[in-house]
Formats: structure tokens, C-alpha cells, sequence
């Protein structure tokens, strides 16, 4: 078996990374199943899923993108969102979709940080916008 794979997302592995705490209460707040979408990935570490992400069409050239990564301590995260990052690369341009957004917890630095990386912009803050009652960023890209 290869130390890193990548495979189809399902929701048991963002049930998975999510357990080890980057959201509170997720169980009852989020429905891991609305992430399934025909571009969605998992990135894993000698079987296990440390990130997973995916690009969800909203309208002609326009799509919403997710990223889970395990919280905490993750020595692999930085290998696997690279990888993750460079599928969505690869389906914006498959997709042609000329804007490419995404909705990140305020207070998830990780999560922010990785939407800038990849080359998203704040469009502003979303107060009391999440099913847990917390403030969220929109970020965007425009091709």
C-alpha cells in the first residue's frame, strides 16, 4: 500500500477527520452527506483520511469549493492539501468555471489561510451565519 492515496470523498471520511474536533458538535450541525458532488476527493495517510475536499457546481461557471483537514497536529495536512489543491486546479479548467467561492468559519485560521493559498479573496463577513450560530468569511476567485 502507497503512504498517500486519493480517492473518491464519501462522508464517512470528513465523519472521520471531523471527530478529531476542527468543529464542535459537528454530528448534529453538519450533514456530511451534502458534500457528495462528482468533483470531491480524500486525501489519505496509510489508510487513513487526513483532508478531503471537492468543487460543487452552483450554476454555469460558477462553483462552491470545500476542504475538510484534520485539526490539530497533522504532519501529512500540507502534502495531501497540495494535492487536493491541484484537483481543483484541474477541475476549474475542465469545468470552466470563471468564479470559484467558498465559505470558511471566522475563526479557522487553517481554513482561511488555505482559501488565500489558494488564490481566493475575503468578500466579506457573514455574521451568524453557520448552522452553529458563528461568524463565516466569504472568499472568492475570479478567473
Amino acid at each position: 500500500m502507497d503512504k498517500y492515496t486519493i480517492e473518491k470523498f464519501k462522508p464517512e471520511h470528513a465523519n472521520y477527520i471531523l471527530s478529531f474536533g476542527e468543529v464542535e458538535n459537528y454530528s448534529k450541525e453538519y450533514d456530511t452527506k451534502d458534500l457528495v458532488c462528482e468533483d470531491s476527493w480524500t486525501g489519505f495517510y496509510l489508510g487513513q483520511p487526513i483532508a478531503c475536499g471537492g468543487i460543487q457546481r452552483m450554476w454555469e461557471g460558477v462553483a462552491e469549493v470545500w476542504i475538510i483537514i484534520q485539526h490539530g497536529k497533522n504532519r501529512h495536512k500540507f502534502f495531501m492539501l497540495k494535492n487536493i489543491k491541484n484537483k481543483l486546479e484541474e477541475t476549474i479548467k475542465l469545468r470552466n468555471y470563471k468564479r470559484v467561492q467558498s465559505t470558511v468559519r471566522a475563526d479557522f485560521n487553517e481554513g482561511i489561510k488555505f482559501a488565500e493559498w489558494f488564490g481566493m479573496e475575503s468578500e466579506g463577513l457573514m455574521k451568524q451565519y453557520g448552522p452553529d450560530g458563528k461568524d463565516y468569511l466569504r472568499l472568492a476567485r475570479i478567473e
